[in-house]
């Protein structure tokens, strides 16, 4: 069950996240009023039936019987990148890039689960929450798609995203001016504001930010805020 909108769906077992099919919400399965059923079938006609009424008594009543058959069909052990690579990577700077690192390698020539983005975020050093956003604002502009409401696929090829890159305007001057005036760090979000207001794209300024990192002039004191060095 959707808890924004409360409209049931379906997916198959051991997807922790799917997107709603009523009000586009990414579901944490692993947190929603959940049912499990023998079919896909069974399943469907279930869905059709809890619509129909909004659940009613019939929905809880599967959902206790449920619980002990999702508990033993589920993972035991949480299975960490670390524990089936040992690949360094050397990981772009920015937040954004690093998404679309992540989406071009898994999701570009096939479909790639939720709950795989989800898994590989601490390696991409992404906070899921974050991300979760990202994927639907990419959803709804055309840049990906959601095949099956629990996975995505990218639709924008990697010359598309090097053309929109070599349309930035560099502002690094006018952060850097920005973060020796203040006298704490700044909000990426508060930076990536202001300039619209000027009509500076998001990309410019994040791409402004990554020349500034990579320089060595600035850096990240914690998640999506940044300081002079």
């Amino acid at each position: 069950m959707c808890s924004k909108c409360r409209n049931f769906t379906n997916a198959p077992v051991g997807q922790k996240r799917r997107r709603c099919s009523y009000c586009g919400t990414i579901i944490d399965i692993s947190k929603a009023a959940s049912a499990l059923f023998d079919t896909p079938e069974q399943a469907s006609a279930a869905v059709k039936e809890f619509n129909a009424s909004k659940g009613g008594d019939e929905f809880d009543n599967a959902v206790e019987r449920s619980r002990d058959r999702i508990r033993s069909l589920l993972p035991k052990v949480p299975v960490c990148v670390e524990d089936i690579s040992s690949e360094e990577t050397v990981r772009p700077p920015g937040k954004r890039k690093r998404l679309m690192k992540l989406l071009h390698k898994e999701a570009k020539d096939r479909q790639c689960s939720l709950d795989r983005i989800e898994r590989l975020c601490p390696e991409y050093e992404l906070e899921w929450k974050w991300v979760e956003g990202q994927l639907e604002g990419l959803s709804n502009s055309g840049v990906l798609v959601f095949p099956r409401p629990w996975s995505v696929k990218l639709v924008v090829t990697e010359d598309m995203d090097d053309s929109s890159e070599t349309k930035t305007k560099d502002v690094t001057i006018e952060i850097l001016a920005l973060l020796q005036g203040s006298d704490k760090p700044l909000r990426v979000i508060d930076l990536i504001n202001r300039f619209n207001e000027q009509g500076i794209s998001e990309k410019s300024v994040e791409s402004s930010l990554e020349k500034l990192m990579q320089k060595g002039e600035i850096f990240e004191p914690k998640s999506g805020h940044v300081s002079i060095v």
